[in-house]
């Protein structure tokens, strides 16, 4: 059963907020078919990416907060989270998400802000999480300050993205292949230096790791994952 208090929609123990759109607003093509394409992709190489969402998502404790949380894809790593807030804008990628987080067996709330403005006090969250979303976001420095401003002290901020190449030769073939990566994926950038953006973080603690990502094919995708501790 769905019931609206103060804008607020509950469906069972998951409580939605912000998902409500203008009924003016306009249907882009390109997110909504990305949207209902995502979780088919996403299978071709999630085989592949299971160990790292264990290492992040499958770490994280307490009040845990993800940005970007797409169709839900960490959901089923987060066990052992007492609390989840999931954040994600895009309407289309919500319309995936919310029945999946009603069926959840912890208590789940669904914000539609963006990482860059997220609606918690300082020291909010024992735990916050992006994974393969900080090549979506308008304003990286923006996000990964948020994320560290609502954590706890003592908490973590747990992360897996694919940043730049470090090589010449691999820069320089994510340049050509950009353009048509963010139309595509609409809007993913390939060439983002993200650990400089978590290397600002004034954190206690930093673990980061690279490793090249491989699908078998020839063509390699630096990624990196770990965590900043407040």
């Amino acid at each position: 059963m769905r019931l609206k208090q103060y804008g607020i929609y509950r469906l069972e123990d998951v409580t939605i907020k912000n998902f409500e759109k203008s009924p003016d607003e306009k249907f882009i093509l390109s997110k909504w078919l990305f949207a209902e394409w995502y979780d088919f992709l996403n299978s071709v190489v999630e085989p592949k990416v299971i160990p790292h969402r264990k290492l992040t998502a499958g770490m994280c404790t307490g009040s845990v907060l993800e940005i970007g949380a797409g169709t839900g894809a960490n959901l089923e790593y987060l066990t052992r989270a007492n609390k989840i807030t999931l954040s994600e804008p895009d309407k289309y990628m919500q319309r995936k998400l919310e029945p999946l987080a009603s069926t959840y067996s912890k208590p789940v709330e669904l914000i539609g802000n963006t990482g860059e403005s997220l609606p918690f006090r300082d020291n909010s969250f024992d735990s916050v999480l992006t994974t393969l979303v900080l090549c979506m976001v308008q304003d990286v420095d923006k996000v990964t300050k948020e994320a560290f401003r609502v954590l706890k002290p003592g908490g973590r901020y747990y992360f897996y993205e694919h940043v730049v190449a470090e090589k010449f030769t691999g820069r320089l073939l994510q340049k050509i292949l950009d353009p048509v990566w963010k139309w595509g994926t609409t809007g993913c950038h390939l060439q983002r230096d993200l650990i400089k953006s978590i290397k600002n973080l004034p954190y206690s603690k930093l673990c980061l790791s690279k490793f090249q990502f491989s699908l078998g094919i020839p063509i390699v995708i630096p990624n990196i994952i770990g965590y900043v501790e407040k």
